[in-house]
Order: C-alpha cells, then sequence, then structure tokens
C-alpha cells in the first residue's frame, strides 16, 4: 500500500477519535481508553512521518525544509498529549487542549493531502512510495497492531 494511503488513513483515524473526545462531560471509563488510543495513534503516526516519509522526501531539494517546517508542530502536538494524559477527559482544559490538536491535525491533513501527497507521488513514483508504505507497515506491525486494527 502507498505510504500517503496509510498516513491519510492515520488521519481520519485520529479525526474520528478526537471527534469521540469532544465535548465529553463525564468521567466514563471509556473516555479514558478513547484518549490512550488516541495518543498511541499519533503517536506512531508522528514516528512514521518523522524516521521514514520524511526523510526519504527530504533527499529531495523539493522538499529539503520538510522536517524543519512539520517537526516543530509534531513537537506542539506531542506536548499537548502529555499534559492531556495527566487530565481527565471531562476536564476544561483537556478540552482546550483537544481543540488545539484538533486544528493542528486538519492543518496537517490539508496541507499533506492536498500538496505534500500529490507532489511525492510525482516526484518520487508510486514505487518508492510503496516502498515507504512497505516500511510503514513493518512498523505498525513492529507496534503490534494488526493489518485490520491500521485501518
Amino acid at each position: 500500500m502507498l505510504a500517503t494511503e496509510i498516513l491519510t488513513q492515520d488521519h481520519r483515524q485520529a479525526l474520528t477519535l478526537v471527534e469521540q473526545l469532544e465535548g465529553v462531560r463525564n468521567e466514563e471509563r471509556g473516555h479514558r481508553e478513547t484518549f490512550r488510543e488516541l495518543k498511541a495513534a499519533l503517536e506512531l503516526h508522528i514516528r512514521e512521518e518523522e524516521e521514514i516519509y520524511y526523510p526519504a522526501l527530504a533527499e529531495h531539494d523539493e522538499f529539503s525544509d520538510l522536517m524543519e517546517q512539520n517537526v516543530p508542530e509534531h513537537a506542539m502536538v506531542r506536548a499537548n498529549l502529555a499534559q492531556m494524559s495527566e487530565l481527565s477527559p471531562a476536564d476544561a482544559t483537556f478540552q482546550t487542549l483537544l481543540t488545539e490538536t484538533r486544528l493542528a491535525l486538519e492543518a496537517h491533513m490539508e496541507n499533506e493531502e492536498s500538496d505534500i501527497f500529490p507532489r511525492s507521488i510525482e516526484l518520487l513514483g508510486e514505487e518508492r512510495i510503496n516502498e515507504l508504505g512497505n516500511q510503514i507497515d513493518q512498523m505498525k506491525g513492529d507496534a503490534g497492531l494488526s493489518r485490520s486494527a491500521r485501518i
């Protein structure tokens, strides 16, 4: 599977989990589990991009500043997730951080899916993007996710 398809699926999964947590007003155990799932999914997605996808793109002049542009965004998401880990999903601060994370995720998705992904396929070719997808798939497997859990 193309790396761009896998990363797009990751985006959709994360957004779905964010939506499940938005507006939570009670302390149900399921909300904490949903947050743990969101945190794990975003942390893995960030690793996929920073360790596999972005370095492959950065070998080309057109994408040489990709890491510099996107890693600070990833750092903000990581910081938000760390703070959110200490809070209840029903907490107002958790919800504020969740909104910040959602806005960053949506901007990230728009940038990658409408610009970076199509240009990367054009520049690197589908075969190379598929090889990157295999590497990402392996990383997901190493993280203990079955193929069905990755969709």
